[in-house]
Formats: C-alpha cells, sequence, structure tokens
C-alpha cells in the first residue's frame, strides 16, 4: 500500500511542479483520484498525506486539498518526509550516512577557504554549548547539530543548509543514544576542536582528515548492518581510506 500511495503522491506532485495543478487550485477528488489509479481511497488519503507532509497541499476540514508553493527549506523537508519509506532499516541508514559524508566532506573543503571569523566564532559556540552538554546525550545532540549545520551555512547557499535540515537533522535525531555517553561525546567534541583548529589555519587536508574520521564511525555502523564479512570490510575502506581504520573499529557508533 505504502508504494503505491508514494507513486501517487509522486504524480500528483510532478503535476503541480510542471503546473498542471496551480498553486491555489483543489486537487482532485478522492472519487476521481480512486477511478484515476484504481485503487481504493485508503491509499489515495495516505497519498495526499504523502503531498502535506511535502508541503505541496494544505488540507482544512470541510474543502478538497489545496495546492500552495512551499519555501525551499518546507520543500526539501517534504522531500525528506516522502523519501523515509525507503530509507528505513539500516542499509537505508547506510546509504544516508554516505550522502552525509560526502557532502559534508566539499562543505569542509570550502569553509577551510573561505569560513569568516563570524562563521569560524559560530562554530566554537557550538563547540562550547557541546562541552556544557557532555554528560547529556539530548542536549550534546542539539549543539552538535548546530555545529554541523554551521558549515553547511558557509558557502551561502541556501539549498545545502536545506539538505542539512532535513536529512543530517533527520539522521542524527533518530540515532539511539551510546552506550558510554560522556565517552561518546568527549571524543566527538575534541574532534570538532579539532576541526576548527584546522579551519582557522586554512588547513584543508587536516579539517578533510578529521572529519572524516569523525564521520566515518557512524557510517561504519551501519555498513555492518548492511552489510556482511568482505563487503562491509570493503566498502568502508572504499569510503574513508585507511588512515582513519583504528578510530572506525575502535568506536562505540
Amino acid at each position: 500500500m505504502a508504494t503505491e500511495a508514494a507513486e501517487i503522491a509522486q504524480a500528483l506532485a510532478e503535476q503541480i511542479h510542471s503546473g498542471a495543478i496551480r498553486s491555489g487550485e483543489m486537487i482532485p477528488s478522492e472519487r476521481d483520484l480512486c477511478e484515476r489509479f484504481a485503487v481504493g481511497r485508503t491509499v489515495v488519503r495516505e497519498a495526499i498525506t504523502m503531498l502535506e507532509g511535502m508541503k505541496l497541499i494544505e488540507q482544512r476540514k470541510g474543502f478538497r486539498p489545496r495546492v500552495v508553493t512551499p519555501t525551499l527549506a518546507q520543500a526539501m523537508a517534504g522531500a525528506a518526509e516522502a523519501a523515509r519509506f525507503f530509507f528505513r532499516g539500516s542499509e537505508g541508514n547506510a546509504h544516508l550516512e554516505q550522502a552525509r559524508f560526502f557532502l559534508e566532506m566539499s562543505l569542509v573543503r570550502y569553509a577551510a577557504q573561505f569560513a569568516t571569523q563570524a562563521q569560524l566564532g559560530k562554530m566554537l559556540a557550538a563547540i562550547e554549548a557541546c562541552e556544557r552538554a557532555i554528560g547529556s546525550y539530548p542536549q550534546f545532540r542539539e549543539a552538535d547539530l548546530r555545529f554541523h549545520r554551521t558549515i553547511a551555512e558557509v558557502p551561502g547557499n541556501p539549498i545545502f543548509v536545506a539538505l542539512h535540515d532535513a536529512f543530517v537533522d533527520r539522521l542524527m535525531r533518530r540515532r539511539e543514544a551510546p552506550v558510554d555517553v560522556a565517552t561518546h561525546n568527549r571524543r566527538s567534541n575534541d574532534e570538532h576542536r579539532a576541526i576548527v583548529t584546522a579551519l582557522v589555519a586554512r588547513d584543508e587536508q587536516e579539517a578533510v582528515r578529521v572529519l572524516t574520521v569523525h564521520l566515518s564511525r557512524n557510517y561504519a555502523t551501519y555498513m555492518r548492518q548492511a552489510l556482511t564479512g568482505t563487503e562491509a570490510l570493503i566498502g568502508t575502506e572504499a569510503l574513508v581510506g585507511t588512515e582513519p581504520r583504528a578510530a572506525v573499529s575502535n568506536s562505540e557508533g
């Protein structure tokens, strides 16, 4: 049912994006959609819920759903909501971790060259917030998210920030707390400091090296769940190289 609903939602989303159904117009009735796609009302209603999650429509009691124009952040959040059906389980998480890895690697390379003093100061403020929350996983996670979001803000491109908010934020929030919270948080924040130290020095290679160690532990955790034996080892090494391997193998995840 979820697959059928997703396909219907995608078909309607394409009509909205193409202008076939314009902003302010109502989408077809449930009966029309049932006949068009040869499905029941339950599937159609699930598809409509997906469209609402994508911020493409709004629903008001007593009225048919109406098309709205989402902001970039809303559109990205809607895409993440629609994609959640395809990123369930360890393999889906591994795909998200890898996508995050490549996104943040590009961002930190840029930050090593162009991060302003104000942006570096914002990163340091997030690090200090992390420091105050070493013993609390929820509070540390909030400050951790602010640190990584600031890196996404450096280029001044709203797409990178929207991608972070839609996918990286979602990914980090659904992780379970590590066994040893304080040790895990201490190591993560030490790596945050090392990243900023490299950025201040405009040392792109060192910033990339530390971020690789920082992110690869989480990626490797999901790779080990999704793959087995040699496949997992090859997949992890292909992503992180050989230098951070010890950090990966000694991680709590």
